[in-house]
């Protein structure tokens, strides 16, 4: 497979993954024995950033570590993936963002994070340098509202591309929508954004393409259908009346496989989409090699180190 990857900007989170695995996940008030503690670079915007410089993106990861132990890991791996650690600032007196992950027989995780560092990560701790020749920036939720806000808006007004993947979900604030241009989410939280804007959160792809443009100004949507695949909604062309016409709809196919652990997949398709689009492919395309992207990863224990290599692809 062909891949032409641009330049990239990431601005959020980096944590230590700190991963149990074990035959079920434990209800609640249960205590289960697990297998080995593993510690790895995790943190949805890291992983992001990894997924796409392991496709040939150059990348500049905007963030906050602690000066720690857990920090220290973290940008020694980014180092060793030529992830640009230049705009990453080491906060003393505050612990790096940690993760702790539970990782069942059949894949499927269970997450909690303690935020650390990356609620410290202030808007003013954005250089104007970190988005020099960018050709797509990634966001995601796992740093204060206001900093993802300005990062969009600063992005979006110097003609860059926004992705914004709404994950921990809440519901994304209207200034921020405004400034994005791909918004990627599953189908449950595609159906919550729509219904706290007060549009129909069903019927057909098209149908809910439409509302959610009617109701947020966002131009193009991927929805993540794990094993199933993707569908991705881009708004038609404004007609004489000034409205947008019909969205062209495309489903694209999951790539089946085993899956291992399921952890970072959904980084792995940001990070994927940011790395083609910036290249120059079309997101319909670039959905396509984000599904394989992502059905790689699952088969790979641990999110950064099942990121598949260009090579490979």
């Amino acid at each position: 497979m062909q891949i032409h990857a641009g330049s990239v900007c990431v601005v959020g989170s980096l944590n230590a993954d700190l991963v149990v695995r074990t035959q079920r996940h434990p209800k609640p008030g249960e205590t289960l024995t697990g297998g080995p503690l593993a510690i790895a670079p995790g943190g949805k915007s890291a992983n992001q950033a990894v997924a796409a410089a392991r496709l040939g993106a150059q990348v500049r990861l905007v963030g906050a570590v602690g000066d720690d132990a857990h920090g220290h890991l973290l940008l020694d791996a980014l180092r060793a993936d030529d992830v640009s650690t230049d705009h990453i600032r080491a906060l003393p007196d505050t612990p790096t963002g940690t993760a702790v992950i539970t990782v069942a027989a059949d894949g499927e995780n269970t997450i909690v994070i303690s935020p650390g560092a990356n609620g410290e990560l202030r808007p003013e701790y954005i250089p104007n340098a970190a988005f020099d020749d960018a050709g797509a920036l990634g966001l995601t939720f796992e740093v204060p509202a206001a900093t993802v806000i300005a990062a969009a808006q600063r992005a979006h007004a110097k003609g860059i591309p926004v992705f914004l993947n709404p994950s921990p979900f809440r519901i994304p604030e209207p200034e921020l929508l405004a400034a994005t241009d791909v918004l990627v989410v599953n189908e449950h939280e595609l159906a919550q954004v729509l219904e706290a804007f007060g549009a129909p959160a069903d019927g057909s792809w098209q149908e809910r393409g439409t509302a959610l443009r009617k109701a947020t100004g966002v131009p193009a949507l991927v929805v993540t259908l794990g094993a199933e695949g993707a569908v991705v909604i881009q708004s038609g062309p404004r007609g004489g009346d000034g409205n947008d016409g019909a969205p062209a709809v495309t489903e694209v196919p999951g790539v089946k496989v085993q899956a291992v652990d399921t952890t970072g997949c959904g980084d792995a398709v940001l990070g994927a989409l940011l790395a083609t689009t910036s290249g120059g492919m079309g997101l319909v395309e670039a959905t396509e090699v984000a599904m394989q992207v992502a059905a790689r990863a699952a088969t790979v224990a641990g999110a950064q180190p099942s990121y598949p290599h260009v090579s490979a692809m």
